[in-house]
């Protein structure tokens, strides 16, 4: 006989979805291991104890019955819940009861708390419950009682964890076995979008067999799947993880299945589900300012851990694959000399790859894409498998499976027919099945349907499978292609036009049942698989018309009180995103520069976000004009985009859409965006060492802004010019220009740009080893930067500060400086910056003798400089590497570092060319 584990559930009324994903997670371990071990869990909350007359909560027969219970949960999210009388809620006097029941008894319990600010108060009353609620909350976190979740939508995950754990101490307490069940609640895994796994999936034994030699037996810790869509990749994945892995026992202490073909699955998303997951809810995720704190979070508690990791569809973090078309794109790419299609468009992202391929941590990751990530090519720690196509027996089997009808010969020879491409094998199978004239006889069928010859297979089987539906479900299928993303019921309903609800379901079931169309039957979600949906919007006649429903759709969806991340910013991306499918460019435009181009510019240096968004002005390819009205707007854009390009690192990619904006201002009338264009040119190209041209590019734009009597271009030119002569050498000259530029801001009142020339000011002074100059510069930089608030301008005074308090000797404020600019500056991914911090952090760490951590820092800072081809960068780094080398004796390290900085700085990089000059001849001289 079955004895019940009572768990009590308390918490205010506002928290429904969380106790029904708590129902949900107590059915699964009663479904899976609470009967084998002869207990069954019941959730009792106070609404199964309001009296029907009454529409009340009878706090008191509640109360009464706290210490019946086995386990006790409360859950709370932003407000505190009905006032009782003694305590300030309901919940608040049901936890005092089960906490006085668990000192005498031992009851388990546990309370989880929402992370966000509890509610914005209305008036004094709210305020005063605000308080009330905070209270409340650090109690519990000092008595180690409360954890925090994201939203209803990750509750699952941590109370999937938490409960089990509870479960452990009442099998504790009631002196029964605990540890075969220690061993099996550690199972549970996480996955964060299950895949719509389609019916008769068959074979792949070979395949599977490999990923279980890989797990079981090779220490190679990451493997990746590489394959054109439509081979399988994900389908294998998911059945070997819960088929061949889960469903045999096989023991994980956690398993992480990660989809980025999801709209909520951002990498920055990625790290903080995973943290929360590993940590049992307990690591304050909002305290946690940049994405290196969290990859470092992120490997702290995977470091000596088994875990799994599946990161499914990971081509959509690679270049080729992460504009905003990619969920229309196919498998053809723009390739490139160097390859740069496969490299990861966030180096953060590249740097984690290589982190997990090097052994660190133990975890093994499983990968699959459609392109191999370049940043893997030369690691040894990452096993490369093409995925092939489907077996002979499998494609029989899989026929079988489905109804289809025919002799081994007739069948083969229709699968041979399509290259035994799974997708294409299942949407065959699917026509065949439905076709009404036919029936399900492969023989009769491939009588009238002739068996392709020079077309390409899939593009063949997309043809017959979309033709094979009637113009109206063809219509129906191509509109909802139109979607990015996986859609609920209610959204694909907005594309019902049938004559009722009941024909539309049977609509979507007989596109589900040909393979057309998945559904997720857990979360009832739809979608296409991205090869059924390029080819289904390829032939959606009136985009404009649809993408114009689907703007009216997502303009109804309201954005949150509270803009705390890019993720908050979703249904206006999207509505963006629709609105320039739609072909209305212009008022896409004016959507971006009035809703959210501050924000993601300067609060979130969502750098890369923002070349997704404004390349989608560009439908002809960044390398032609935006398909915008007027010339003004176009320039904007070229403007706004290249500045992107150059904060995160590709100033080529800059340089080539300032050159093309340079062209449009050249016809307007009037100077000022030529002058614009001008002096953003000209910086970029001094970052790749281009110097000559910069400089040019510089005094072009000052004669310009002096014929336009533009005051304020006028005092760009000369600060932007001073910086770059600080740079070759010419250092009298550029004090000239730097106090010239801040005479006339000064004179203008611009408090920001002269920000900009204290700190180029300090540059030129630790040009010069002139520490307290430096230092002084910096300080005002720091000073000024406070009044507007640039995050930019705030990271290099920081930067600044802490180089110039290194030169005098002052480590531990140059640590706490560069420790601000560095945190700072990966928080907003400012990749221009990061090399030149991490460099003074490689300086600090070697005046301390830690010298295994600055080679480290200064190989990164390499990594990155040579990534993005930033020459003078280089320069300085291989000087650092040269002298860090001849400290060690080993000479022959240090005259090739040395040898390399020379080079990098023949550019006209005067003080790097005189330090490797002089660095080699004592090398030399031994």
């Amino acid at each position: 006989m079955l004895q019940n584990v009572r768990v009590f559930i308390a918490s205010p009324g506002d928290v429904a979805k969380e106790r029904e994903y708590l129902r949900e997670v107590a059915d699964k371990i009663n479904q899976s291991i609470a009967h084998e071990f002869g207990f069954n869990l019941e959730i009792v909350g106070w609404e199964t104890q309001v009296i029907p007359d009454m529409g009340q909560r009878p706090q008191s027969i509640i109360n009464k019955q706290i210490g019946s219970y086995d386990i006790f949960v409360g859950i709370m999210w932003k407000r505190f819940g009905t006032p009782t009388g003694e305590a300030e809620s309901g919940t608040e006097e049901e936890f005092n009861l089960a906490f006085d029941c668990c000192e005498k008894f031992g009851t388990p319990r546990i309370m989880f708390y929402f992370n966000q600010e509890p509610f914005m108060p209305r008036d004094q009353n709210d305020l005063k419950q605000m308080g009330k609620v905070i209270e409340f909350r650090d109690r519990l976190f000092q008595e180690g009682l409360a954890w925090y979740y994201e939203g209803a939508e990750k509750f699952k995950g941590v109370i999937d964890i938490h409960l089990s754990k509870l479960i452990v101490q009442w099998t504790k307490q009631s002196k029964r076995e605990t540890s075969k069940i220690e061993k099996r609640t550690a199972l549970y895994p996480y996955f964060a979008h299950p895949y719509p796994m389609q019916e008769n999936f068959v074979g792949r034994q070979k395949e599977r067999s490999l990923l279980l030699e890989w797990l079981e037996k090779d220490p190679t810790p990451m493997l990746s799947l590489v394959a054109v869509g439509g081979m399988g990749k994900s389908a294998l994945s998911w059945y070997w993880l819960n088929e061949d892995l889960l469903k045999k026992g096989k023991k994980f202490d956690g398993v992480i299945w990660w989809s980025f073909y999801d709209k909520d699955s951002s990498f920055e998303r990625f790290l903080e589900n995973s943290i929360s997951y590993a940590s049992g809810g307990k690591v304050n995720l909002q305290k946690i300012e940049s994405t290196g704190d969290k990859m470092q979070i992120f490997f702290d508690l995977f470091r000596n851990a088994n875990f799994l990791l599946v990161l499914d569809g990971l081509e959509r973090l690679l270049r080729a694959y992460a504009d905003s078309g990619s969920p229309y794109q196919g498998d053809t790419v723009k390739d490139d000399e160097k390859q740069d299609f496969r490299v990861c468009t966030d180096p953060n992202v590249a740097k984690f790859l290589q982190w997990l391929s090097a052994g660190y941590p133990r975890t093994k990751t499983l990968i699959t894409t459609r392109l191999f990530p370049k940043e893997l090519d030369v690691i040894a720690g990452c096993r490369r498998v093409n995925l092939e196509i489907m077996d002979k027996e499998d494609a029989l089997e899989f026929f079988k499976r489905q109804g289809v009808k025919g002799t081994r010969a007739e069948i083969e020879d229709v699968c041979s027919a399509y290259g035994f491409h799974p997708l294409s094998l299942r949407l065959l199978s699917g026509m065949i099945v439905h076709d009404m004239k036919y029936g399900d006889d492969v023989k009769v069928w491939t009588k009238y349907n002739p068996l392709p010859e020079l077309v390409p297979k899939e593009h063949h089987i997309l043809e017959l499978a979309y033709n094979s539906l009637d113009e109206k479900n063809q219509a129906f299928i191509s509109r909802v292609s139109a979607f990015r993303t996986p859609m609920d019921y209610d959204a694909i309903s907005i594309f019902n036009d049938f004559d009722s609800e009941d024909k539309f379901n049977e609509v979507l079931i007989e596109l589900v049942d040909r393979g057309m169309l998945f559904r997720d039957e857990k979360s009832n979600k739809f979608d296409l698989h991205p090869i059924v949906r390029m080819y289904c919007y390829e032939r959606l006649k009136d985009k404009e018309g649809v993408h114009t429903t689907l703007m009216d759709y997502f303009a109804t969806i309201p954005e949150p009180e509270k803009i705390e991340s890019v993720d908050d910013l979703a249904p206006v991306i999207e509505l963006y995103y629709h609105t320039v499918r739609a072909g209305r460019y212009d008022k896409a435009l004016v959507l971006y520069s009035k809703r959210f181009c501050d924000l993601i510019y300067y609060r979130f240096g969502a750098y890369q976000t923002i070349i997704e968004l404004l390349s989608a002005l560009f439908p002809d390819g960044v390398d032609k004009l935006p398909r915008l009205k007027y010339e003004s707007s176009q320039a904007w854009a070229l403007n706004q985009l290249a500045n992107s390009y150059a904060l995160s690192g590709r100033p080529r990619s800059a340089i080539s859409l300032l050159e093309l904006g340079i062209e449009i201002s050249k016809k307007q009338d009037g100077k000022k965006n030529l002058a614009t264009d001008l002096a953003n040119l000209a910086s970029t190209q001094m970052k790749i060492g281009e110097l000559n041209w910069g400089e040019a590019n510089h005094r072009r734009m000052i004669e310009i802004s002096r014929e336009s009597k533009n005051e304020y271009e006028e005092a760009i030119g000369p600060r932007e010019l001073g910086r770059l002569l600080a740079y070759r050498g010419k250092f009298e000259e550029s004090e000239n220009e730097l106090i010239t530029a801040l005479e006339l801001f000064t004179k203008l009142d611009e408090v920001q740009p002269q920000c900009v020339v204290w700190a180029y000011r300090s540059i030129r002074s630790l040009l010069m080893s002139r520490a307290g100059e430096a230092l002084k510069s910096a300080e005002k930089a720091r000073e000024l930067a406070d009044v507007r608030h640039y995050e930019i301008d705030v990271i290099r005074a920081e930067w600044l500060l802490g180089a110039a308090y290194l030169m005098k000797g002052n480590c531990v404020e140059a640590d706490k400086h560069l420790t601000e600019a560095l945190t700072r500056d990966r928080k907003i991914n400012l990749v221009e910056l990061e090399p030149d911090i991490l460099l003074e952090f490689a300086k600090l760490r070697f005046k301390e003798n830690h010298k295994k951590e600055a080679l480290k820092h200064a190989e990164e800072a390499l990594q990155i400089a040579d990534r993005c081809e930033y020459r003078l960068k280089q320069a300085d780094i291989h000087n650092f590497l040269a002298e860090f080398y001849r400290d060690a004796d080993d000479l022959k390290q240090a005259k090739k570092h040395g040898e390399t900085a020379k080079e990098r700085a023949e550019c006209g990089y005067k003080p790097a060319l005189e330090k490797a000059e002089k660095l080699l001849k004592d090398i030399e001289r031994g």
